[in-house]
């Protein structure tokens, strides 16, 4: 009798520790989640996106030399509406330098602050893009008579809702739903033929509070679209110097395309993010090579 009243208790004992088919079931999904990038962003918590953006175009050497130098700082929240996540984000500061000179001062946007939304379903899919032409309007509002033909092409409605999709996209396609674990790998295509994604998740890091993964992005594109338009550019150089810009072929490319970020693979929120493409390029003209730099640099931190 004793020792079957044992067995009994150590049976319940047993029972009341391990979990219930419930709970294995919730453990499952939440191991799962852990070990994958999953796309729920904390609702309701606004946080500060600082964005710092160079752009460069020039023939070494030759007076040719286009700088465009951005500073861009957003305050953000996420917010439930009906069965869509709406992403709002309000521009509070905006720098923009061209050529060492400035198009925007910095704190203008300041008085009359515009917001954009991003919709997008559980899945990140961008559903719409609202406030592009109030957007739009308000930015070029904020430059003198001369910049205003630049920023009304920069801050066009049409380029805003695809630059806002392009952006939302790039943070998130090649991700949800992939392993998050340290060491995972996977190729994705680009919309483009001939133009693939390398991802490696590199090893944890720290972020707050949160668990973050360090993630290395490697890209290689069609290069005959890369060829085409800095053929153009250079093209309208040759032409302004006198030269005959039908002369003007791309020989050769040294290319370096990658993005560094820091996600939390549980939320898929950043906690910074490094975009590069860095581009030699070999280019004959009516006289001879011409070695063209193109470099574009976006580093955005994020202050949750």
């Amino acid at each position: 009798m004793v020792s079957s009243l044992r067995l009994a208790f150590l049976g319940v004992l047993l029972s009341a520790c391990a979990p219930s088919n419930t709970e294995k079931e919730s453990n499952t999904a939440a191991a799962a989640r852990a070990a994958t990038f999953v796309y729920a962003p904390a609702l309701n918590r606004p946080h500060r996106e600082s964005m710092r953006r160079s752009e460069e175009f020039s023939i070494p050497g030759s007076p040719l030399r286009n700088v465009e130098e951005w500073v861009m700082d957003w305050d953000v929240v996420v917010q439930q509406e009906t069965n869509l996540l709406r992403r709002s984000m309000k521009l509070v500061a905006l720098k923009i330098d061209v050529n060492g000179a400035p198009a925007v001062r910095g704190d203008e946007i300041k008085a009359n602050p515009v917001t954009l939304d991003v919709l997008t379903d559980k899945d990140s899919n961008v559903v719409d893009v609202r406030g592009s032409e109030q957007f739009s309007a308000a930015i070029v509002a904020l430059g003198s008579p001369e910049s205003q033909p630049l920023l009304r092409r920069i801050f066009s409605p049409e380029r805003l809702k695809g630059l806002a999709i392009e952006r939302s996209v790039e943070l998130h396609s090649d991700f949800v739903g992939r392993p998050a674990q340290p060491g995972s790998s996977w190729m994705a295509n680009g919309a483009n033929p001939g133009s693939t994604r390398q991802i490696r998740v590199l090893g944890e890091a720290p972020c707050g509070t949160s668990r973050c993964v360090q993630v290395r992005r490697e890209y290689e594109l069609d290069r005959s679209a890369i060829f085409a338009d800095v053929s153009q550019r250079v093209g309208e150089y040759v032409k302004s110097q006198g030269g005959d810009p039908s002369k003007v072929a791309v020989q050769g490319m040294d290319l370096k395309l990658e993005d560094s970020l820091l996600i939390a693979p549980a939320t898929m929120e950043y906690y910074a993010a490094e975009f590069l493409q860095d581009m030699m390029l070999h280019v004959t003209g009516p006289n001879g090579e011409l070695p063209v730099k193109f470099k574009i640099q976006r580093r955005t931190e994020y202050r949750y």
